[in-house]
């Protein structure tokens, strides 16, 4: 149901999960961070369609971004991100087998990004027109949200690394940082999450209309981490 066209209203919903436990998982497993954490958020996605009846056989297309900034280019202005595909195993029952899927299909979307060339998305930010470029983008999730089009993609999933110090503003220190994205047609669900201190912050931004039972994916979440923290003789998943 967030693959339709969006209303004017969003809701919002944040929480926040131990970074330090996220890395025991990975650490025991021998995957990545951002492995560990794609596959909580699919474990929660798959409560939602479950209570929702609306779990599909296949596993949903994630829209991850990934940054294309070169070294040199740290510190310049503008967006330098690339829009990749990867499954998100919605429908695989066993928490463990699904983080193993999701390391592969990672470990497959990585390779690709390498097989790009990294000017990619300067050159189009370069000579597309903007105005252009934003009814097109328009058009395209418009229509895929249609009964004539399919979405690309059926949410996203966005990991950005932040810092692991505490930082300050006028002497206040920053205790979260809880990301705010965007939703459009097609994908009314938006999934970021922002390291900083030692935790990963969660924003989760959807329709209000698509998803007014928002907050439960805050609850899932969290129970997808235990579940990949459990001896795999203790796992129980509904």
């Amino acid at each position: 149901s967030f693959n339709g066209r969006v209303s004017a209203h969003r809701r919002f919903a944040f929480t926040q999960l131990s970074l330090d436990e996220v890395k025991a998982i990975k650490n025991r497993h021998g995957f990545t961070v951002n492995d560990v954490i794609v596959s909580v958020c699919a474990g929660a996605v798959r409560r939602w369609l479950i209570k929702h009846g609306e779990l599909p056989e296949e596993p949903l297309v994630a829209q991850i971004p990934v940054s294309v900034r070169r070294e040199q280019q740290s510190g310049t202005f503008g967006n330098r991100i690339l829009l990749m595909t990867a499954p998100l195993y919605t429908n695989i029952y066993d928490p463990i087998a699904r983080l193993e899927q999701t390391h592969e299909a990672l470990v497959d979307m990585k390779e690709r990004h390498k097989a790009l060339p990294a000017e990619l998305l300067r050159d189009a930010n370069q000579f597309i027109p903007p105005a252009l470029f934003s009814r097109a983008a328009r058009l395209t999730f418009s229509l895929s949200a249609s009964k004539r089009g399919r979405p690309a993609w059926n949410l996203v999933v966005s990991n950005v690394p932040g810092p692991q110090f505490p930082l300050y503003m006028a002497g206040a220190r920053l205790e979260a940082h809880y990301p705010i994205s965007v939703v459009t047609d097609g994908m009314g669900l938006n999934i970021t999450v922002m390291s900083y201190c030692g935790h990963l912050d969660f924003g989760i931004v959807a329709d209000r209309e698509q998803m007014p039972d928002l907050w439960s994916l805050t609850e899932w979440l969290r129970e997808a981490l235990t579940e990949l923290q459990a001896p795999p003789s203790r796992v129980s998943v509904k």
